[in-house]
């Protein structure tokens, strides 16, 4: 009865998804660009994450993906010329975050002229992310709030020398804040595309992160920035990393989350981006349309975080209802095995990504072309590319609904390989087996949740 009723939760929240028609969202294709029923794909795709666990339980028998994730390291020249080129990048990446900061203020206040908006949302939250996935941790070779940090703990330290850090005061809670506004600022206020509110954002951000390293040292300031570690946490299932020693190796992709660990509030910062990238599926259905029509404003805002704060709600509580699940069959404290699968979420978080903002990025994306000439959208030609123009034709509508359907499915796959594999090194494989059986339930069903946002 209580495995009966724990299978039904994930279930009802899909048949719930299920009723809502997707709109329009960034570009994507409609059902007519599949060549099969959406219903017959969603099904597809919930079986062959079935398949695919019921493969896993029958040939993958022990853990295989820790052994495979140190890799190899590369030869000494890229490596040396990936460290000669930091100072570089570092540069670039402050005078990114200072033209973008100063455009804000003083360039063209509308969005399409103004760079900001698309440095942060485009650049930064989409192409950051996708970057870091399939290659590796770009962000540290540009992060330009690391720099401040250093520059932080350098005052710190001449004016009071002999310091100690302290990195863990705080600086949790302020990460995940970070990020959370971020989201709201993005999905939720009326206003949250103006450039003058993604300067002040930026502006309150960057303050916060060089006022703390300065307090607390730069190690808290690492610690405080959202941003960074939610981009080498996707990191984790790109083939480039730098082990311990700081040396650049080669791995097998997805292998990296065998070695991670999660504490709770990465877990929670995973577990929101999740919500939200949900959530803003569902705002553009013909049902979240029906909700917010006729709303502006500050009551179209106060709906639209009510939204959010639900979508984030109902991702959370099918994890934890897994994990519940999953303490009961093991034994295992929940706190424990929360953390512990936590990393299982990244493949989820990284096909959400791709298959939302798939199209955004590869359509908008070309803007930063356009804006590199005029970034405050002054008129200016700078680079010889302020009349350049969005491509339409660089994607087929096919091509981008088979990306973001595929995404989805195999996202949900590698998820539950990274669980299984992660099972098997902490329990005997019959209890391994057993206790994956809630978190299949809860990723089919945000298999077909996530497709029927996207296609239905």
């Amino acid at each position: 009865m209580i495995r009966t009723r724990l299978v039904a939760w994930p279930v009802a929240v899909a048949l719930l998804l299920a009723t809502a028609t997707p709109a329009h969202a960034h570009g994507l294709g409609g059902r007519l660009d599949l060549p099969i029923p959406i219903w017959n794909f969603v099904w597809a795709a919930a079986f062959a994450v079935l398949v695919s666990f019921a493969a896993l339980g029958r040939y993958w028998t022990n853990p295989r993906l820790a052994p495979a994730s140190r890799g190899l390291p590369l030869p000494p020249r890229p490596a040396s010329t990936a460290r000669g080129l930091l100072p570089i990048t570092r540069l670039i990446g402050i005078a990114t975050l200072a033209v973008t900061i100063h455009a804000a203020f003083r360039g063209s206040p509308d969005v399409t002229s103004n760079l900001a908006p698309f440095a942060a949302f485009v650049l930064v939250w989409v192409g950051m992310a996708v970057a870091s996935a399939f290659v590796g941790d770009l962000w540290a070779t540009v992060n330009p709030l690391a720099t401040l940090a250093n520059l932080g703990g350098w005052i710190r330290r001449s004016g009071r020398p002999g310091i100690e850090s302290d990195p863990a005061r705080g600086s949790g809670p302020i990460s995940l804040l970070g990020i959370v506004v971020f989201l709201w600022m993005e999905l939720a206020f009326h206003q949250g595309s103006a450039p003058r509110t993604i300067g002040v954002y930026l502006v309150l951000y960057t303050v916060v992160i060089a006022a703390g390293a300065m307090i607390h040292g730069p190690a808290w300031a690492r610690r405080a920035d959202g941003f960074s570690i939610l981009f080498s946490t996707i990191a984790a299932l790109a083939p480039l990393h730098k082990d311990a020693d700081g040396t650049l190796r080669l791995r097998y992709p997805v292998t990296g989350l065998a070695r991670m660990s999660m504490d709770p509030g990465t877990v929670r910062l995973v577990l929101v981006v999740i919500g939200a990238t949900t959530f803003d599926g569902f705002s553009r259905s013909s049902l979240w349309l029906d909700v917010i029509s006729n709303r502006s404003g500050w009551e179209l805002t106060a709906v639209n975080s009510a939204g959010l704060v639900f979508g984030i709600g109902v991702v959370m509580a099918l994890y934890r209802v897994a994990i519940a699940a999953m303490a009961r069959i093991t034994g295992e404290h929940e706190h424990e095995l929360g953390d512990l699968f936590g990393p299982s979420l990244v493949p989820i978080m990284v096909a959400y990504t791709v298959a939302h903002y798939f199209s955004f990025l590869a359509f908008e994306g070309q803007n930063l072309i356009r804006l590199a000439s005029d970034p405050y959208g002054f008129g200016w030609n700078l680079f010889g590319t302020a009349q350049w123009r969005v491509d339409y034709t660089i994607l087929s509508s096919g091509a981008i609904a088979w990306t973001q359907t595929s995404a989805i499915a195999v996202g949900h796959m590698v998820a539950v390989l990274v669980a299984h594999d992660r099972a098997l090194e902490r329990f005997p494989p019959e209890i391994a087996v057993r206790s994956q059986y809630p978190m299949l339930a809860v990723m089919i069903a945000f298999t077909i949740g996530g497709l029927l946002l996207l296609l239905g």
